[in-house]
Order: C-alpha cells, then sequence, then structure tokens
C-alpha cells in the first residue's frame, strides 16, 4: 500500500477523511533506517513521534553496558514515542531498527497543530492511549491475581491435621486467611503477623467451630497470604508508619547489599547486573512496585528503594527477584553452593521473617519457573 491507503490503516488515522489525511500526509518525513541503528534512546527529550512505514523495529531497555533485553517488537503501522510529547517527559525506552526500513516522522510542533485542527485525531489519541492504559492495568492485575494463586499453598485435609496449619500459620507470621473447605461448609481463619484475629465458621464461637473442624477428616485446606490488595485505592502513611517502614527499608537495604556483593565476589559485577536487570523487566509486568527497586553493581555497587513506605507487595517482589536471579545463577552461571540466603545479621534475619520474606521466596519457585 501506498500514501493515503497506507495511512488509513493506521489505527491513529482511521477516523480521519481523506482531505485531512492528505494534509497530514505533506507534513509526514520520509526517514530511512538501517538494521541495528538506534531510532530513540531511553531517557532523551522526545521531539517527533514516528509511524513504521517499512521494517520492523525493537523496543530495548537501557541496560547502561549491559546486553540489552527485548521489551517488545513493532511492525508497520505501529508508532512510537507519542508518549513523550504529550507529558514532555524523556523517552521511556529505546528503539532500535531490527531491519531496513522507512519511517515517517511527525516533528512536535506539527503534532501539537494536527491536534488543534483534527479533533477526530485527538479523539482517536486519546481512545489509543486510554486503550492502552486499561489493557495494561488488566493484565497487571491479572497477572497479580495469577501470581498470588500461584504461591498459595494447598492440599488435602486428610494428609496434614488443623494443629499442623495453624501451627505453620504462627511460625511463619502468617498474615492472611486459611481456608478449609468440605463439600459445601467452609471456615476462614483470618491471621496477623501469626496472630489468629478471626474464626469464621456459620456464626459459631471459636470454641464451638475448634471443637467440629478438628474432627474434620476429609476435604482440602488453602493457605492465601495477603499479600495486597488488588485495587487502586491507598491510604495515606502516617508520619509514625512512614518511620517505621525507613528502618525496614534500610535493614533491608542493606541486606541485599551483603546478597549482591557475595555474588559479584564469586561472579563478577558485570554477569550480575545482566542477571538482575532480566529479573527486574521479566517481573516488571506483574509489580508496580518494580520500579522502586534500584539496583547498580557497576561502576560501583549501589543498592536503593524508591519509596517511603514498605509494603507486602514489596516484600514479595523482593522474594521473586531474589528466587530469579539464584535460580540464573545456578542454571547459567556457577554453582550456589557457597551462597546462604539468610543474613549474617541476626537482626536482618529478624526483620526479613517479620515481612514473611522466606516463605515468599520458598512459595516462589513455581511461578518463577514457569
Amino acid at each position: 500500500m501506498q500514501g493515503l491507503e497506507q495511512l488509513k490503516s493506521i489505527p491513529l488515522f482511521q477516523s480521519v477523511s481523506d482531505t485531512e489525511l492528505d494534509e497530514i500526509r505533506s507534513i509526514l518525513k520520509l526517514v530511512p533506517i538501517s538494521k541495528g541503528e538506534t531510532i530513540i534512546s531511553e531517557g532523551e527529550v522526545g521531539d517527533c513521534l514516528y509511524i513504521i512505514r517499512k521494517g520492523k523495529a525493537k523496543v530495548v531497555s537501557d541496560n547502561k553496558g549491559s546486553d540489552q533485553i527485548i521489551l517488545s517488537y513493532l511492525t508497520v503501522g505501529d508508532y512510537f514515542g507519542e508518549m513523550s510529547l504529550i507529558t514532555g517527559e524523556p523517552r521511556s525506552a529505546t528503539v532500535m531498527a531490527v531491519e531496513d526500513g522507512e519511517l515517517w516522522q511527525l516533528d512536535k510542533k506539527d503534532f501539537d497543530e494536527l491536534l488543534m485542527k483534527n479533533p477526530s485525531i485527538t479523539i482517536s489519541l486519546t481512545h489509543m492511549l486510554s486503550q492502552r492504559l486499561s489493557l495494561s492495568n488488566r493484565a497487571r492485575e491479572s497477572s497479580e491475581r495469577y501470581y498470588k494463586q500461584r504461591i498459595s499453598p494447598r492440599g488435602l485435609i486428610s494428609e496434614t491435621d488443623l494443629i499442623k496449619l495453624l501451627k505453620y500459620a504462627e511460625e511463619n507470621s502468617l498474615s492472611g486467611k486459611i481456608r478449609l473447605k468440605n463439600n459445601d461448609k467452609e471456615a476462614i481463619f483470618e491471621y496477623k503477623k501469626g496472630q489468629l484475629e478471626n474464626l469464621d465458621f456459620e456464626g459459631k464461637d471459636e470454641d464451638q467451630a475448634m471443637d467440629e473442624l478438628l474432627d474434620w477428616n476429609d476435604g482440602e485446606f488453602v493457605i492465601e497470604p495477603d499479600l495486597y490488595q488488588l485495587t487502586s485505592k491507598t491510604e495515606e502513611p502516617t508520619p509514625e508508619k512512614i518511620l517505621e517502614d525507613n528502618l525496614v527499608i534500610s535493614h533491608i537495604e542493606k541486606y541485599l547489599q551483603e546478597k549482591i556483593k557475595s555474588l559479584i565476589k564469586y561472579i563478577g559485577a558485570h554477569p550480575v547486573q545482566l542477571a538482575v536487570n532480566t529479573s527486574l523487566h521479566k517481573f516488571a509486568r506483574y509489580f508496580d512496585v518494580a520500579d522502586q527497586f534500584q539496583i547498580e553493581t557497576e561502576p560501583q555497587l549501589k543498592i536503593n528503594f524508591l519509596t517511603e513506605t514498605w509494603t507486602e507487595k514489596h516484600t514479595l517482589f523482593l522474594a521473586v527477584l531474589m528466587r530469579d536471579l539464584v535460580d540464573t545463577m545456578e542454571r547459567d552461571l556457577i554453582g550456589m553452593s557457597f551462597w546462604d540466603l539468610q543474613p549474617k545479621d541476626v537482626r536482618l534475619n529478624t526483620i526479613l521473617e517479620e515481612n514473611q520474606f522466606f516463605l515468599y521466596y520458598e512459595q516462589a519457585v513455581d511461578f518463577v519457573g514457569s
């Protein structure tokens, strides 16, 4: 397809009339691209958007010298760079040509004038951006729900007993629920930091409910860690909570410093950085706190959490990150018999246990391997 027909096939311009489309074609600049060429770079100021007329491109992360991680591919009709023009923020990723081709380039000045003169494009663009955001949020929520299900220990009541389950919750400082199901009956134990806060079973008081539940020989159980609320609602943290969280964050930063440093000692800074970058990008779509984890091994080790509050979601993501990192090292780089997950400092170990880090780390094995 050439000219107008090709522009019509692009979702951004599908609602534009032929007259308007002809005007748009007149302001588009045709730019040739060569295989391997960097079209836009992460962090730079955006002064134009691009539409792929011919060829293929890839969106990659900027890993500061490490091997690049491919985030997605773009093909004919796809456009990129528009968010930087709209928000004024720097480019959020690097885009490189996979093969020789051609782009249409639309400069910011022409882009702004185009939006003013063509309401239909503004509406189309707004709809597209809204759709992208909606799809992204739904995908993240779906992924979080999927993960929450995957890390929930479950089994048959006949293969264990209630006392062992309750002991498990206490010893692992469980915050969440233990559900028991037997035919059409269900009992729910609600825990906070290993303490039983409520037992919900057919409206019976706790002693009466326990007496009956201890006699159950059939059915199933599931342990549901109360990882996080899958909602956009957030509570404003109090100064006391921020102070408490800052203390936790400083200790966990210290823990991560110790563990990453030990890996660098045996393997080297560059392989560790590559593995860290890969893990961060691999699970970013599952956790909206991923961009709050800043880990650099080159030119020197730096660990920083870009948050003033620490939640179970942060602990969960840290556990997934460490599990994936260790699995990568074991599989691809070096034997890990020398390496110990637990810190040398007893206080650090206590804080990690209180935040259920080790529980999440053990349960993350299936998810990381999936």
